[in-house]
This record gives C-alpha cells, sequence and structure tokens, in this order.
C-alpha cells in the first residue's frame, strides 16, 4: 500500500471513530481501545503537542519569569548556531506573537530539514533522526493553522521515512520494552510525538506507538517504580529514566492524567543517595566515566527536572540543579514544564539511610551529606535486568575521601566497549565486584566461547535482555537472583546508627551452590576519627567442598596486607580516604587473604588478563576508576560449608586511626566487637542464616556500655539480660526486620524472646 492510500485509508478510520466518539470535558482525555489496549485519544485542537491552549496563554509570562530566564537565553542562543534549535524556538515565537510570515517561513524551513536529514553512517545514529522528528512534530503541531493539506502530507511522509530509521523499526515491533534501545527516548518520546502532531491526517504512528507504550512499556515501569530505583546503571540508568519522563508530561497534556504508578516521583532518590561529595556517583553497571570530566558533577538529564516539577518534588529538583547536565535537546522541555515556583529542598532533611524495595533489593546508607561523608551501598539484586546491568548480587561498595571498596573494568579503551572480551569476561561479571566467587574449574557460561569461567554468577537468560514485564517475570528465563531476607536502620530513623540488610542470593549463582545468604551491617560510628564501618557476613555452602570459594574487595590502589589484616588507601587526586579490613573468618589457620592486580594483572581472572587500556592523558582528565587491586579471602582447607565474616572501617589516612575489632561468639551466633569500652558496638548474626525465636546467649568482653545489634531474630518482643544490669531494654522486632539494637553493660549477656 503506497503512502496516499495509507493516508487516505487512516483519514477514513478517524473520521469513523470519531462518528461515534462522545466528547469528554474540557481538558479530560478520551480513552480509545487499539488491540485490546487502552489508550488516550488526542484531542482535536492544536496545539496539543507538550502543551495546550491554556498553557499557551501563559507562555509569554514564562518565557519571562526570573527562573526560567536562563534557559530562555540559552534556547535564544542556540537557535543562532542549530538549524532545529532555531525551528523550535521559531515555533515558540510564533505561539506568543502569530505572526504569520515567521510561521510560514518556519514550515517551510522544517519541510526541508526533515527531507534533508538522513541516517547518518554511525552508532545510535538513529537517536538524532528521532530528535529531528521532534523539531518537525513541534512545527506541525504548534503552526498547524498556516499548513495546507498537500504540505501537512509532505510533513507526514517524512515523519514515516524517519520513523523507519529507528531501532524499533517502524511499525514498532522490534528490540525489547524493559531494557535496550526501545526503551529510550525513540517510542516514548520521538514517535509518540509525531504521532500525536499528525494524528488528524495519519492515525497510524500515534496508535502504533502509544499502543506499545500502554501495553509493553507502562507496566514494566509501573512494576518497577515500586523500588523506587531502575536497573541500568549510574549512566544508563538516569539517562533512561529520563526518557521515561516524557510520556508522563505528553499524555498529562493530553488530558489524561499521570499514566504511571505515583512511586515514580521517588526514582531519582536513588542518584540522590549515590551521588559522591565530588559530584560523581557510586560506580554500578556500565559507566560513562570515560567522557565525564574529573571534578565535575555527573548530569542526570532531564529526568529529575521532570519528576520534581511533576510531583512538586523539592529534593529531586535540588539534586536536579546540583548536577546540572541538562543536554541542549531538552532545554525546550525545561522551558514548558519546569514548574519555576517550586522551591528546592535540601538533602540534608532527608534521612541518612534509603531502602530501595523489590525488585532492587538495595540499601544505601551515609553519615551526612558534606564533603566528609561516608557512603556505603549494598545490593540483593533481586532481579537481573542484563543489558547494562552487571552480574553483581551481593556486592557492596565504600566512599570516604575517596572510592575504597569499589566497582572495578571500563567501559571503554583498547578492548572496545559494549560486548568486549573484557566486558563479557571481567566488567560485567562477578569478578569484577565486592561480591563472592565459588570456582567450578569445568563450569561452563555459555555455549559461546566468549564467555570465560570467573567463578561468579550465572548469565541470566543467557544474559538477553527481557523484551516484555511478562518475560523477566517468567521463572523459566532465570532473571530472578535473589530474596531480601531482611531490611531495616536504626534506632533513629532520621541518622541511623546501624543500617541492615540480608539477602538470600542462592539463585544469582548454577547448580554449584546449595546456599549464599549474605548479610550487611552498616554502622555511623559518630567519632571524627573513624566514622564508620560495614561488617559483612556470608554462609556459603557449595555442591561441591572441591569448589573454592573467594570473597572479594577491589580497589584503586595497592593493598597493604599483614597477617589477617588489609589497608587499602586513596592517594590520587588529593584524596585522603583509608579503608581498614580486619578477617575474622576463616580463622587464621584457614585463611588465605592475597592480593591479585598491579601492572599485567589488573583485571585478571583465573590465568588471563583481560585488559582494556585507555591512554595516559585520558585518564587524568576523566573520571575513570577503573581498578587495579583486588584483595581475596579464600579458606584453605576444602569444605562443602564455609562463613566469612569481615569488617571494614573507614578513616583518615592522614590520622591513621582505628579502632580494635575481635571476634564473638555465642551458641548458634557469631558476630564482632569494634571498639572497646563506652559506645563500642557489637553485632551477631545466627550461623546458620535462619531466623530464630531461641534465647542467645553471648558475652562482650571488657567494661561500660555497649551498643548491640542482634539479626536474625523471630517477630516479636526480645529483652536483652545483661549480668550486670539492674534494668532489662526490651525491643519490638518486625518480620521486615528480623533486628533487635540495645545498650547495656559489657559481659554475660542473654536475649530471650517474650
Amino acid at each position: 500500500m503506497n503512502l496516499t492510500m495509507g493516508l487516505s485509508v487512516g483519514l477514513t478510520a478517524l473520521c469513523a471513530l470519531s462518528a461515534c466518539a462522545w466528547e469528554p470535558a474540557p481538558g479530560k482525555a478520551q480513552w480509545m481501545d487499539v488491540d485490546g489496549v487502552s489508550i488516550p485519544v488526542p484531542p482535536s485542537e492544536h496545539p496539543r503537542l507538550y502543551l495546550r491552549s491554556e498553557h499557551v496563554a501563559n507562555l509569554k509570562a514564562r518565557l519571562e519569569h526570573p527562573v526560567l530566564q536562563p534557559v530562555t537565553e540559552r534556547l535564544k542562543s542556540l537557535a543562532t548556531r542549530s538549524r532545529p534549535h532555531r525551528l523550535e524556538w521559531n515555533a515558540l515565537q510564533y505561539l506568543v506573537t502569530r505572526d504569520e510570515s515567521l510561521g510560514r517561513a518556519t514550515v517551510a524551513d522544517a519541510l526541508d530539514y526533515l527531507k534533508a536529514t538522513q541516517l547518518a553512517d554511525k552508532q545510535d545514529a538513529c537517536r538524532a533522526t528521532g530528535r529531528a522528528m521532534v523539531t518537525g512534530a513541534i512545527v506541525y503541531d504548534w503552526l498547524y493553522p498556516l499548513i495546507d493539506d498537500d504540505t501537512k502530507q509532505q510533513f507526514v511522509t517524512e515523519l514515516v521515512r524517519l520513523a523507519k530509521t529507528q531501532e524499533c523499526g517502524y511499525p514498532p515491533t522490534r528490540q525489547g520494552s524493559v531494557t535496550g534501545h526501545s526503551s529510550e527516548a525513540m517510542i516514548m518520546r520521538d514517535m509518540i510525538s509525531a504521532g500525536i502532531a499528525i494524528y488528524d491526517e495519519f492515525p497510524e504512528m500515534y496508535r502504533l506507538a502509544a499502543g506499545r507504550f500502554f501495553r509493553a512499556h507502562l507496566p514494566a515501569r509501573n512494576w518497577l517504580y515500586e523500588g523506587h530505583a531502575y536497573h541500568q546503571g549510574d549512566s544508563y540508568g538516569p539517562y533512561r529514566y529520563s526518557a521515561d519522563t516524557f510520556p508522563l508530561w505528553i499524555f498529562d497534556r493530553l488530558g489524561a492524567g499521570d499514566v504511571y504508578n505515583p512511586q515514580q516521583q521517588y526514582v531519582p532518590y536513588l542518584y540522590l543517595y549515590t551521588t559522591r561529595p565530588d559530584g560523581q556517583r557510586l560506580r554500578s553497571g556500565d559507566t560513562f566515566s570515560h567522557s565525564a570530566p574529573r571534578g565535575k558533577p555527573w548530569g542526570f538529564g532531564v529526568g529529575a527536572l521532570l519528576t520534581a516539577s511533576y510531583y512538586g518534588d523539592g529534593y529531586a529538583l535540588s539534586h536536579a540543579l546540583a548536577q546540572g547536565g541538562i543536554g541542549d535537546g531538552e532545554a525546550i522541555f525545561e522551558l514548558l514544564w519546569r514548574d519555576p515556583d517550586l522551591t528546592p529542598k535540601p538533602a540534608t532533611d532527608l534521612p541518612l539511610s534509603r531502602y530501595f524495595g523489590g525488585p532492587f533489593g538495595w540499601m544505601v546508607a551515609r553519615t551526612g551529606w558534606g564533603e566528609d561523608s561516608v557512603i556505603a551501598e549494598m545490593k540483593v539484586n533481586v532481579f537481573n535486568f542484563t543489558n547494562h546491568q552487571h552480574m553483581d548480587a551481593g556486592a557492596f561498595q565504600l566512599y570516604y575521601k575517596g572510592a575504597l571498596a569499589a566497582d572495578t573494568g571500563r567501559y571503554s579503551g583498547s578492548s572496545g566497549a559494549y560486548g568486549s572480551p573484557h566486558c563479557r569476561n571481567y566488567y560485567w561479571r562477578t569478578i569484577a565486584h565486592n561480591s563472592l566467587l565459588v570456582y567450578d574449574p569445568r563450569e561452563v557460561f555459555s555455549t559461546s566461547p566468549d564467555w570465560g569461567n570467573d567463578g561468579g554468577q550465572r548469565l541470566p537468560n543467557s544474559r538477553s535482555e527481557p523484551p516484555t514485564l511478562e518475560a523477566l517475570l517468567d521463572p523459566a528465563k532465570g532473571y530472578k537472583t535473589g530474596e531480601v531476607l531482611a531490611h531495616g536502620f536504626g534506632p533513629d530513623a532520621q541518622s541511623p546508627a546501624y543500617t541492615y540488610l540480608k539477602g538470600d542470593l542462592t539463585s544469582a549463582y548454577s547448580g554449584k551452590v546449595k546456599q549464599v545468604v549474605r548479610s550487611f551491617v552498616f554502622l555511623n560510628l559518630r567519632q571524627a576519627d573513624v566514622p564508620a564501618a560495614l561488617v559483612v557476613y556470608d554462609r556459603v555452602v557449595s555442591a561441591d567442598p572441591s569448589f573454592r570459594k573467594y570473597w572479594l574487595l577491589h580497589s584503586l590502589e595497592e593493598p597493604q596486607v599483614s597477617g589477617s589484616t588489609a589497608v587499602i588507601d586513596r592517594t590520587e587526586f588529593d584524596s585522603r580516604g583509608r579503608l581498614n579490613l580486619t578477617v575474622l573468618l576463616p580463622e587464621p589457620q584457614d585463611l588465605e587473604l592475597s592480593k591479585v592486580g598491579g601492572p599485567g594483572k589488573g583485571f585478571w581472572v583465573f590465568g588471563q588478563n583481560f585488559a582494556n587500556d585507555v591512554p595516559e592523558e585520558q585518564l587524568r582528565k576523566s573520571s575513570q576508576e577503573a581498578g587495579a587491586w583486588r584483595l581475596e579471602v579464600s579458606p584453605r582447607a576444602p569444605a562443602a560449608e564455609n562463613h566469612f565474616l569481615n569488617v571494614m572501617q573507614v578513616t583518615d589516612r592522614l590520622s591513621g586511626k582505628s579502632l580494635p575489632v575481635r571476634r564473638i561468639e555465642g551458641e548458634g551466633v557469631v558476630g564482632c566487637q569494634i571498639g572497646e569500652g563506652d559506645g563500642s558496638r557489637v553485632v551477631l548474626f545466627r550461623t546458620d542464616a535462619a531466623r530464630s525465636d531461641a534465647s542467645l546467649r553471648f558475652t562482650v568482653p571488657g567494661t561500660g556500655l555497649v551498643q548491640v545489634l542482634v539479626t536474625d531474630l523471630a517477630p516479636g518482643t526480645w529483652r536483652a539480660q545483661p549480668a550486670v544490669a539492674s534494668v532489662f531494654p526490651e525491643a519490638k522486632v518486625s518480620a521486615e526486620e528480623g533486628a533487635a539494637w540495645f545498650t547495656g553493660p559489657a559481659g554475660l549477656w542473654t536475649v530471650t524472646k517474650r
């Protein structure tokens, strides 16, 4: 069918639809069924793309609003240097002035621009042709009264041609709706926008694009937003989340209201909490650090700003303004949609710890929001979405005056980028993260020889992207990789003394393991010399005792090892952080604590280095932190069941301070004491990794008042009975947390459920 015939059929279908449609109340969307899914009908008026007549009436005031003046000036400047920006600026001016001469010239210029736009011979070129569709759609919709029928048909022809350059194809049936390039702007902004603009003349594009969004994109996002996080790492995550925010505003302006789960409001909080004092983020997934200048904050894109404005969230606005980085191509949306009267709220008002629930199971804990803040990230990974997410269930990071416990590897360099040998065998794999390895020398991770054996976690669904939410949730495809067993922080919710997360990671691994359970406890020690500590306890049971187990701690600089302790310093670029590691399990006679890395072994995987080098000049200028070393904690003797108990303290390396650490044991429990005397901290775990209502007894050495966190408790009220105390503290234990915090004197303790 040729395009002319297609247009004719489309117009006939539209007339049939209009004949039976009821007129909605002003501003309210009418909905229609398209192949079993309900989508809003674009109203018959113009403009309807991004703004309506009531917004046009206020447009001149927005252009002159003091808060929006910088973006107005920016758009003016861009218009002098860029043809598409000139077209969009002139379209704005037409809405304000109704200058028909300017409008007609803009229509002609826009049509010539669309005809001249071709798919370039370069990677991701369709992002440019998709953005050109937006420019064409803006001119078509906003200057609609000035466009004759023949010109309209030419616009439609060009917009359909450009739609066919998109990776999703036209009709948009290719790639997935959960991750991947089709989960960026090509459908959620570009094709839907063009479809709305030309809907009266050619309804097909809108019906196809909006139909796919409501059928596949929206259910996946409404499900994952419950976790207040995003799954594509520190760089692709904000970029792809920003694409999510376009339908939020587009459909609202059509009169459909908020089509998303309103928990979307809190997704930017993941990036707020993981932003370091230097403006960078804790590393996660595939990182653009090679293109991010050192000393500059990492931008978010337009997503945090649009979320803040839609939901009236001053904290998200504050973060968006602090990070900056709104691209030239997104500036017009700031002008159209930013709430200039929304007041930023400081992050200092927020609790220092935050849990990001299913489908993520992540916890971030901080000691503050200033330059001397400690930041800890702890991950379970209830689901692994693949694509730009790594196989890092159970991973942790620590930052204090520099990255101390770090994610490692590099997303650019001599080995290439996405899908390179470095990515497949190191960067994406468990071995590059602060996680656990169980090495079966005969394990095969893929039928492809490109995937080696790193001893780590399996490849969910052969690391193929889930096309839909249904595929993601299908147990047979293996995207589910963990379960959160407990989480919580307290006793003060605003400034917690402890932050606790426990997860079952067994399903992240192949049948080589019978059980992998990891517990994290972050302690805000509130001491200037030693501000925080992270305790990690693991119970690992392998299917074969000969499978060697490794507990990993990655660093950017060479660690110093002494017996069962190690020190990691951060010295580059005036960093002053230090991490002190104390290994309490395995016991000294069964412990092998070694360091791996250095020249020729920075990305070492059981006998092979997967190098990915970059020029020294790029390293100095960019914010790359690829890592070069790791510590491996491993038991010497083969055993089916092994336990790891490690304590990491952070401090200023110039102070040289650290607290004494000792192991504490009782019947069925094991843990540690950090410090001595008044204010020392004790953390206890059950050795079978199970919840229990059984009483427990243990001895805290020394004197003075100690603070004790007991985990793995059954729900209910628990009483602590220190032997020398006259008052016995009680704590109510929730099923969600399974932990209790007590303060009492050192000595013999009994903890009993009432």
